[in-house]
């Protein structure tokens, strides 16, 4: 895991953790995923590609689970 991401700042984190929620959301909404959800660790590496792409979490969603479908 990349060093930086250890030290990461209470402002980044409540963002990451706010666009992570509504991700969860998005892919539910879609019914990509049903609760309860736990992303293996190549998803969770996609959507912190996608979280610092600037992806919002809805297009991430769709990137993360549409060739899956």
């Amino acid at each position: 895991m990349n060093e930086d991401l250890n030290h990461i700042g209470l402002e980044d984190f409540r963002e990451l953790e706010t666009w992570a929620c509504a991700w969860y959301d998005c892919a539910v909404a879609a019914r990509f995923v049903r609760p309860p959800y736990c992303p293996d660790s190549v998803t969770l590496e996609h959507l912190r590609g996608y979280f610092h792409a600037g992806l919002s979490p809805m297009d991430a969603a769709y990137a993360c689970f549409l060739n899956k479908h």
